[in-house]
């Protein structure tokens, strides 16, 4: 793991007499922004082409004026519109971009500009503005900014200023720990604003919020050990904190065990049941963690007790008290990919998409010269991706601005999988996503693109305060896509609840993973084969996509008990299949129904002794999910009637076609009248439980470039 981006590094101890204004002063970065930063008037007039500075040129033609909102207009410029007057001058409109540290005292001037110096280096714009409102707060006799109150905020203070107040003071306690010779993780509870640590793997700033608890762990050789760890690797707080969890649940074991927890006693059976504990974790409200959650535990202990082997402070405990061996290879469960069995249903999909023109609407964001329909047109073309290609999150929002290469003439799209570590891996997609992808490219081509984000598809769009870089991050995309879902109108389920109301289907089940799902389930659906689908998915293991075609044959299985009791034969009384074995085992799927006889059910259906006219067997056992298949019969057979007719064919040929269609409609009168004399319920049901056989009867190797982006079952 890496060390801290910017945390405070040690520091020689101060020579014998130095003040803290000395001390301050001494750490302060000589000539800091020059063009904005007057060392001499202690004022500073922020340059509105600085990116670094939360200063803008007002939107208003001719007006000179400066505002602290981007594409916005300032003070001057906004009032006359509330009021409806002619434009007129307003003071704030030529200082927002201003403030001064000369009435203060100088301790707190060097402690201020230490602060912002540190935010500058973390990649976080100033706003002036905001540093004006910090200011009139603060008490005016204040001598040092170590006298103010950590656990209050300052009267009259706003959010924004408190968050400007608190990153500024952040740096500045740690410079006064390193002063006083403080160590901040002495104690078994760390303030993560002291300790200097960054908050998540994925984040360049560090925290400045919230504890780190060591308590919980009450055998005192495992909580030295962890903070051992935390002190010497520095790793984020997040990672911190499930290294405790993992530690906790160690101590609590071991606690129980014969011998207290002894570190001299300890030997592979304790951490046998160590194990056993990690793997069998759950929620609070007593849900298991998913396996790959609890395998990641482990991982967290492992990698705790390797480092304290290396770093020599397990001496006293035995050697046998390792994860060497099999506990390095834990067994693994289906599905990788978190469970199969979590797409989102087609129908659900459709409904999406006709909403899809509000996906990112919900926010007025606008940066860099981008306006918020820039980015809503960005988070549309990420959820159309991922839909068609079923990606997972980051490997979408990760893409590189040249990702469409073409095979020929069919289009492959260029992605790296991070999760197994494959780069540059090639997926064949449809034409219809490739054109989703240039129309998104030519757009982006004319919009602004800053240099750090250059080489991705999807540009940050960076946050309030810090500079745009890197790509668009899954969180945001993640936040984006909840609140566009949360926004939409109730989305209908399959079927009616048992009070007759209408099923709707939930919202919280509907996540930008299980778009991913719902690519993986509509091909295992339409037949294509397992390890074609395996390098579509990009599996390591053929046994994780084997999960969505059980997810298929449950469906069917479950569609066939539905289904079994309304099969009729070819009079139209009652033949119901005596279980859903018999209804699979006994007969074989022929295009008007099923078939039981013994030697066409032996060859699979191919084998029929009158040539399909399947209306006159008496092995014929159509159901209610072949309805529509009869239906088109009946209009191919009128079809070929009337040009029988028209041709002048012999008698008998006409008279077959006669007698097939009135055995044809009898039966589909009976089967129709059948569905309709069911209750809403239960004809919801068995619709669609008739769709997902017919589906199932359909299935055949497809081609991938054939297959279509969303089949929707008639």
């Amino acid at each position: 793991m890496s060390v801290a981006l910017h945390a405070l590094p040690e520091l020689p101890a101060p020579a014998p007499g130095t003040t803290w204004q000395d001390w301050v002063t001494s750490h302060l970065e000589q000539g800091w922004r020059p063009v904005e930063w007057n060392t001499q008037t202690h004022e500073f007039a922020g340059d509105v082409d600085n990116p670094m500075t939360g200063a803008y040129t007002c939107t208003t033609p001719g007006c000179p004026g400066v505002t602290s909102v981007q594409h916005g207009g300032c003070s001057g410029c906004r009032k006359p519109r509330r009021t409806g007057r002619r434009m007129r001058s307003d003071a704030n409109a030529f200082i927002v971009h201003r403030f001064s540290l000369a009435a203060v005292n100088p301790t707190v001037r060097s402690e201020l500009l230490y602060g912002l110096q540190c935010r500058d280096r973390d990649q976080i714009a100033l706003v002036p503005w905001t540093m004006r409102s910090v200011l009139k707060r603060l008490p005016a006799d204040l001598d040092s900014l170590m006298q103010l109150d950590r656990t209050a905020a300052l009267p009259g203070m706003t959010a924004d200023g408190a968050g400007l107040l608190r990153g500024i003071l952040a740096p500045v306690d740690r410079l006064h720990l390193a002063f006083t010779g403080t160590d901040p993780t002495a104690t078994d509870i760390w303030d993560c604003t002291l300790v200097g640590l960054r908050s998540a793997p994925d984040r360049r700033y560090v925290a400045v919020t919230g504890t780190l608890d060591f308590t919980p762990i009450r055998l005192d050789w495992l909580r030295e050990l962890v903070k051992a760890w935390a002190r010497d690797l520095r790793p984020p707080v997040s990672i911190v904190r499930y290294t405790l969890y993992a530690a906790t649940v160690a101590d609590r074991v071991l606690r129980t065990a014969a011998h207290r927890g002894d570190p001299g006693q300890l030997g592979l059976a304790d951490m046998a049941r160590v194990i056993e504990a990690l793997m069998a974790t759950t929620a609070a409200d007593g849900t298991p963690h998913s396996h790959s959650h609890r395998r990641a535990h482990v991982g967290y202990l492992r990698r705790l007790l390797d480092y304290a082997r290396a770093a020599g402070l397990m001496e006293v405990i035995p050697g046998g008290f390792t994860m060497a061996g099999h506990f390095r290879t834990l067994p693994t469960e289906l599905a990788e990919d978190t469970e199969a069995g979590q797409a989102i249903p087609e129908h659900v999909l459709a409904q999406l998409d006709e909403h899809l023109s509000l996906l990112g609407t919900q926010s007025n964001y606008a940066r860099g010269g981008w306006q918020p329909a820039d980015y809503a047109l960005m988070y549309q073309t990420i959820y159309q991706i991922q839909r068609d290609t079923g990606r997972r999150n980051n490997e979408v929002v990760s893409l590189g601005p040249h990702c469409l290469t073409w095979d020929g003439d069919r289009p492959v799209l260029v992605y790296d999988n991070h999760k197994a570590r494959r780069l540059g891996r090639r997926l064949p997609i449809h034409r219809d996503t490739a054109a989703l992808i240039q129309n998104w490219q030519r757009h982006l081509g004319r919009l602004p693109v800053p240099q750090e984000s250059s080489a991705y598809l999807f540009p940050s769009p960076g946050q309030r305060g810090r500079a745009r870089r890197g790509h668009v991050n899954k969180l945001t995309y993640g936040r984006i896509f909840r609140v566009w879902v949360e926004a939409l109108p109730t989305l209908s389920g399959v079927g009616f609840d048992d009070d007759g109301a209408p099923n709707f289907f939930p919202k919280e089940r509907i996540t930008p993973y299980g778009l991913r799902h719902a690519y993986a389930q509509r091909h295992a659906d339409a037949g294509t084969h397992v390890d074609v689908l395996r390098e579509l998915m990009d599996h390591r293991s053929v046994e994780t996509t084997m999960g969505y075609y059980q997810v298929s044959l449950k469906r069917k299985q479950e569609a066939v008990r539905m289904l079994a009791p309304t099969a009729i034969d070819r009079n139209g009384r009652s033949a119901a299949f005596a279980d859903d074995t018999d209804y699979e085992l006994a007969s074989v799927a022929v295009p008007f129904g099923n078939c039981t006889e013994p030697t066409n059910v032996k060859a699979g259906g191919k084998q029929c002794p009158i040539r399909f006219q399947c209306a006159g067997c008496n092995y014929y056992r159509p159901d209610i999910s072949f309805v529509p298949a009869i239906a088109e019969h009946l209009i191919e057979l009128r079809a070929d009637r009337e040009l029988a007719t028209s041709t002048d064919a012999a008698d008998w040929v006409v008279a077959n076609m006669d007698d097939q269609i009135t055995a044809f409609d009898e039966i589909h009168a009976r089967l129709h009248d059948q569905l309709t004399s069911m209750s809403t319920f239960d004809r919801e049901a068995i619709e669609s439980a008739s769709r997902e056989l017919r589906k199932a009867r359909a299935v055949a190797f497809i081609p991938t470039e054939d297959l279509r982006i969303r089949p929707h079952d008639s």
